[in-house]
């Protein structure tokens, strides 16, 4: 079993996806890796002994799990040019099969948002030779691990922010555009400010903002202390 950190792409943890070309939903995720990532060369090793360890006469599959980016997507609509000569890990999960998705704590993921292209996450998944039609390696997702992490790529699904969203908004309000025959409603009143406490004697001309100035003064030992009453309105 493999863990390897890197950027999430194409995630697929909350409810599986029938891949293009294919008949089985499953549950997915992609992992991408810079080339000077250490862990490049971690996963090639595995690849290779899965191969020996399913293929010791050879292996003839077609199909990896693990490769060069340019390789793989090359020539395909998602392909991003800024991710060339970068490395994709790509892992799976029947349906009836859930991943994990937690937190940095451990805790169970239950907002598909928070698991989005970009966000940088810890994959764990198996690496194995198949059988299957003409062979090959593939990963098997068991969990993924989302960090609190900056996406260092930014969002790869291109959602804006909220800051991008609502920028041109001030203070949340909205400028909705009058009704024509119809007067919109007064603004409520602003709620009245606390009654100011009426000075005694005993407070020798000190004032109220005098005492309030003064770290440590609360209305209730201005009144418990015989400096000060409520007015006589209140």
């Amino acid at each position: 079993m493999s863990t390897i950190k890197g950027i999430l792409s194409f995630p697929a943890l909350f409810t599986p996806k029938t891949p293009k070309g294919g008949n089985e939903p499953k549950y997915g995720a992609t992992v991408l890796l810079p080339p000077t990532d250490p862990q490049v060369a971690l996963i090639q090793a595995e690849v290779q002994q899965a191969k020996l360890n399913g293929c010791p006469n050879g292996y003839k599959g077609k199909d990896e799990c693990f490769g060069a980016y340019d390789t793989m997507y090359q020539g395909k609509e998602y392909y991003d040019p800024k991710f060339s000569g970068w490395f994709v890990f790509k892992c799976s999960a029947k349906a009836d099969d859930k991943p994990s998705v937690v937190d940095m704590n451990r805790m169970p993921i239950v907002d598909p948002s928070l698991a989005y292209a970009g966000a940088i996450v810890y994959v764990s998944a198996n690496i194995s030779y198949y059988e299957k039609g003409s062979g090959g390696i593939g990963g098997w997702l068991n969990g993924v691990m989302v960090t609190d992490e900056a996406p260092t790529m930014g969002r790869l699904d291109n959602k804006p922010t909220v800051d991008q969203m609502f920028a041109s908004i001030s203070g949340g309000a909205t400028n909705v555009p009058p009704v024509p025959g119809v007067t919109p409603p007064a603004p409520p009143a602003p709620p009245a400010p606390p009654a100011q406490l009426v000075m005694t004697a005993a407070a020798a001309g000190v004032t109220y903002e005098q005492y309030m100035a003064t770290p440590g003064w609360t209305d209730e030992m201005l009144i418990a202390q015989g400096l000060a009453i409520k007015p006589s309105f209140t």
